[in-house]
């Protein structure tokens, strides 16, 4: 399978879809029509279906999109449902705690 070069500004909008259709999820909203999405975004329908549909088909024409799998999909996405390990690291100073240093 080719990949396919995504553009910066569909890449951007990423995030943004995401955290819509968290607070439709969080409202209880199961689907949502392009249009729909389109008002809450200020991004014309076709320009939502076309930034889906460069990573597959996500909606139903005369459905919409179902909110939890497009969420899910774009967490996917976004890599936000992989495990990442952090590990933190502190830096102890020779200096004293409360050691004036103006002089």
């Amino acid at each position: 399978m080719q990949e396919k070069e995504i553009s910066q500004a569909v890449i951007r909008r990423m995030p943004r879809y995401y955290r819509y259709l968290g607070e439709l999820l969080d409202a209880g909203v199961e689907r949502i029509s392009s249009n729909d999405l389109s008002k809450r975004m200020n991004v014309t329908a076709s320009q939502i279906r076309q930034d889906l549909n460069n990573f597959g088909g996500f909606g139903q024409q005369g459905y919409g999109y179902n909110v939890k799998f497009l969420y899910e999909e774009i967490g996917k996405i976004l890599g936000l449902n992989e495990r990442h390990n952090i590990i933190a690291h502190h830096h102890c100073s020779d200096s004293k705690a409360g050691t004036d240093r103006r002089h």
